[in-house]
């Protein structure tokens, strides 16, 4: 059992996860037949066969070599996260990773205020929408992430640390004005061109999702144009283009400056979470540990 090198385990579990030796060997500048001897060497040491070949089950995993791909992983993952853990408590860095709506308000009030706690700690700070972000963390480029959604719950664990709102915006003009006068809901304004967030944002998710139970009246929405960029929308929507449903969290600023009106969509504010998440498997570094303590405190504090 000692023969058992990393190498081996690693070429192993790429075979799984691409689906084929070809695509192992091009995902890790091997040869295929460098591929296959890694894979014959491990199985001639556990001796047993990990694929199924010249049968119809050709090329998939045999009952045994589904048990070797767990423990394989576990132990990828245990390297890694000593080879990780060592270099990052070295730098005392901390990888954050935040979608459009916590990063407007919540990330930086929780990054800033724990750098000043811990001056020695160097944070990294990315951006994506929700589908990114927890992407990073399953690709271990972040070791924190903020999302408005939670769609992997099986590799990923999350904490709701506070609470968001969908409210339709509307350009700052006199007709719109006169609509807010007298107390219309967002749902009302829907017949307006609709401008839109592009698939993998958690607020698009949940807009599609209201949208889909809602009970509209002339046909459903007209949806005037797609935009990957929140800020870009909201300026589109101040200069008079359309309305858009947006997490009022992105938003509150323009509203608060006169530049957008907003409108509840419903009688009772439509609702969600927004999520502290991190990789379920790994051990998370020191400073990863305490900064999640640190907004699980403040998410205490904000909800006593």
């Amino acid at each position: 059992m000692s023969n058992i090198n990393l190498k081996q385990l690693e070429v192993f579990a790429a075979v799984v996860e691409y689906g084929s030796f070809t695509e192992a060997a091009n995902q890790l500048y091997m040869a295929q037949s460098t591929v296959s001897s890694h894979i014959h060497a491990l199985e001639e040491i556990l001796q047993t066969s990990l694929f199924h070949r010249g049968t119809k089950k050709n090329g998939t995993l045999t009952d045994d070599g589904k048990r070797v791909y767990q423990l394989a992983r576990d132990v990828l993952e245990k390297c890694r996260a000593l080879e990780t853990g060592l270099v990052e408590e070295k730098r005392s860095e901390l990888r954050i990773g935040a979608s459009t709506a916590p990063s407007c308000q919540l990330v930086p009030s929780f990054v800033a205020a724990f750098s000043r706690r811990r001056s020695d700690c160097c944070v990294s700070l990315r951006h994506g929408d929700s589908s990114a972000v927890q992407e990073m963390l399953l690709e271990r480029e972040i070791q924190v992430g903020f999302v408005g959604s939670a769609d992997n719950r099986q590799e990923l664990s999350y904490e709701c640390i506070a609470k968001d709102r969908l409210v339709l915006i509307a350009p700052n003009q006199e007709r719109y004005a006169a609509m807010q006068a007298q107390g219309r809901l967002g749902r009302e304004l829907l017949t307006e061109p609709l401008l839109s967030r592009e698939y993998g944002s958690g607020t698009q998710e949940m807009v599609d999702n209201y949208l889909t139970g809602a009970q509209l009246s002339d046909g459903g929405v007209r949806v005037a144009a797609y935009v990957s960029n929140p800020v870009a929308l909201q300026k589109l929507v101040a200069e008079g283009m359309g309305v858009a449903i947006v997490s009022y969290l992105t938003v509150q600023e323009r509203i608060a400056a006169g530049e957008v009106l907003a409108f509840e969509l419903e009688e009772q504010p439509v609702e969600r979470n927004i999520y502290v998440a991190w990789r379920t498997k790994g051990e998370l570094s020191r400073a990863a540990k305490e900064f999640l303590a640190f907004v699980r405190r403040g998410a205490e504090e904000v909800d006593a």
